[in-house]
Formats: structure tokens, sequence, C-alpha cells
């Protein structure tokens, strides 16, 4: 399966919960100024300078999401083998299309994007608005941080890709931290407005239909991210911090999750493929996040489920026989105890789940089989 590029976006109410503080100064009046302004504190915030002078082009509600839309296109094959697994875990019913979904996600919940392959930062609406240079800021980030350490070198499979949701905590908090500093300068009046209208941009009633999961999948990135970036940021200063996090992506989400093992660069243990019941749609590694999702039912945002700590490795198989949807996952746990306690955990949850089973096939290794259909 081809690999999808994917740009970097600020998702509507992301800065919803940061807290308010102090302001500054109003904004200039011309949009070109302000865009000038931003770049400014872009570059002081984040300890960089542009190489190139960036552009940010605006554009109306139904252009930008008509290319928004376009662009999600290349996503659509990897979304569809995804619905196996999906549906296999109980985050979708069967019969509803994951693809349908996840344009509406990302569709409506898009306020802004950087393409690091065509080097465009293009922003939905014309005005100016608190929160559109919020999201400018934002996306200006990723713009100097691709300049400086190239975001085009990673692509993901679809939604179920441990690497590609490592690095995009680095990415997207890296953004995400020079967003929320960014909150922080405005003043109590531009903030009560801010929060307004991202309260306006992401009250879609679509998106109440969308799996919790997927929207998930939107979030945590982003809300992760900013800790992560803070925590680097204590240890090793800043720029120093993120600029080793865009240098060496975390590997896995426990690295992800856990500084202390980004830092220490803590590989994960091979895990063999699981075997499959029948044509294998997708394998590969699932993740320590992602298994907190599954135990989750789907809703987990900066942390991950503490039953996980002790993740060494794993590695899951999906296949559908047309009727039937099935995901199979072997996950390697740091010792015998850690196994025996996600393996009760994994039993809670199969308990809410008909078609799932749970066994040991190693002291520290455990399975789980999941079919819906």
């Amino acid at each position: 399966m081809g690999r999808i590029r994917r740009f970097w976006v600020a998702l509507a109410a992301v800065g919803a919960t940061i807290a308010v503080v102090s302001g500054c100064t109003a904004p200039p009046t011309t949009p070109q100024q302000q865009v000038d302004q931003i770049v400014q504190f872009v570059e002081a915030t984040r300890g960089h300078e542009f190489v190139t002078p960036p552009v940010v082009e605006f554009l109306s509600e139904s252009d930008f999401r008509a290319e928004v839309l376009a662009s999600l296109d290349a996503a659509k094959p990897g979304v569809d083998a995804d619905e196996v697994a999906f549906t296999a875990l109980g985050w979708i019913q069967p019969g509803v299309s994951l693809w349908e979904q996840y344009q509406i996600a990302f569709g409506g919940g898009v306020v802004g994007f950087y393409d690091p392959v065509t080097e465009a930062l293009k922003v939905r609406g014309t005005d100016l608005t608190p929160y559109r240079r919020e999201v400018i800021a934002h996306e200006l980030t990723h713009a100097l941080d691709d300049q400086l350490f190239d975001l085009n070198d990673i692509s993901s499979d679809g939604l179920i890709d441990e690497d590609y949701l490592a690095a995009l905590v680095a990415i997207e908090g890296s953004a995400s931290e020079v967003q929320r500093k960014y909150f922080d300068s405005m003043s109590d009046l531009e903030r009560f407005q801010d929060l307004a209208e991202q309260l306006q941009l992401g009250s879609d009633p679509a998106l109440l239909q969308v799996p919790i999961t997927l929207l998930t999948l939107t979030s945590a990135p982003y809300l992760r991210g900013a800790l992560f970036q803070d925590e680097l940021i204590a240890a090793l200063g800043n720029p120093a911090g993120p600029d080793l996090s865009l240098t060496r992506y975390p590997e896995t989400t426990e690295q992800a999750f856990d500084t202390a093992r980004f830092l220490a660069d803590e590989p994960a243990v091979p895990v063999a493929t699981p075997p499959a019941g029948g044509a294998a749609v997708r394998s590969g590694p699932f993740g320590q996040f992602m298994l907190t999702l599954l135990l989750r039912e789907g809703l987990a945002l900066d942390a991950v489920d503490p039953v996980t700590v002790g993740w060494a490795g794993d590695a899951y198989v999906t296949w559908s026989d047309g009727t039937t949807d099935c995901l199979r996952l072997d996950t390697k746990m740091d010792n015998a105890t850690q196994a025996t306690a996600l393996a009760g955990a994994l039993s809670t949850w199969s308990s809410r789940h008909p078609g799932a089973t749970i066994e040991a096939t190693a002291p520290d290794t455990v399975r789980l089989t999941s079919c819906a259909g």
C-alpha cells in the first residue's frame, strides 16, 4: 500500500482549554503588517529565523474546504483499510463508512494548513480575527520547522500508524507550543473573541456523528505534543528541546508519551506479526497509545493508560471475510506481572465485546483477538 503524505493542520477548538493571562498591545492595521508581526513572534518564540520569507494565503470558506477535501483523497486507501480494525474493535458500527467520517472530521475541523511539499500556508477565511492570527502562528511554526528540519520526510499509511503518530506529537507539539504562547500574548478581549470563534467553527452538527476514536486521533497529537515540548524545553532548553525532537522524531508513542524514554532513545522490542484468520488487510505495530484507545473505548488525549506502562512492543493484523471484520494484537510487556495486569484489563474490555478473546502466548505477552460484523 502506498504511503500517504499529509499536511500539517490547525483544528478548531484545540486551544480552547488554554488558560487566560495578561495581554499585549493591539495588532497592526493591514493584513500584511499583522502577518509580519506574527512572523517576528514565531521567530522569537521558536528561537530561529526563517530562511526564506513565508507566504500566507487566505481563502474563502468554500475554496478552503474544497482544497482540504481534495488533499484528503490520497488518504482514502489507508482509511478504507483501517475500517476493518475500527469495526473489529467497536469504534464504528458494521457498515459505517470510516472514510465518510474521516472527511467530516478533517473537512469541517481544519482551520489552516501548511503543506511541506508545496510550502503552501493557507488559512480558512479572509478576516484576520484573533483566532485566525493564532492559527497563522501555528502554521508559520510548521513552515519555519520545515525550512530547518524538512517535515516532508515522513508520511502515513493510514490512521493506525505508530511511527507517524509518534512523529506527529513532536511536529504538532512544536507548533502548538508557539500557538499557546501567542494566545497568551493576546489581550483579554482578544482571547475571549478567539475562544468564541473556536466554538463557532467547531459547532458543526455533523461532528457529533464522528466516532470518538477519530476525534481523539485528530486532537491528541496537539494536546500531548504541547506537553511533550514543554518537558523537552525544561530538560534541554529552547530551542534545543524542540530541535532534538524534529531531528530525531520519537520512534514510538511510548517515547512520545514518556519524555524520559524519548531522551534515552529506548526502542521497541520486535514482535512477530500474529497469524491472521484470513487474507491480511493491514499489519504492523499498534503502539501504546492505540492500546490506550482500545482500553478506553476510543477516548484518550494527552496520557496513556497506567496499565499499558511497561509496554515493550507489539504487532497486529486485520482480516475480513466480507461480513466479519477481525483484528489480532500481540502485546509484549517488560515483565510477566505487567502482562498479567494488561490481560486483566483486556479481559474486562472483552466482556463488553462479545467477539473478543484474550490469551497469553508467553509469560510476558498477551494476545487479543476481536471480531465484529
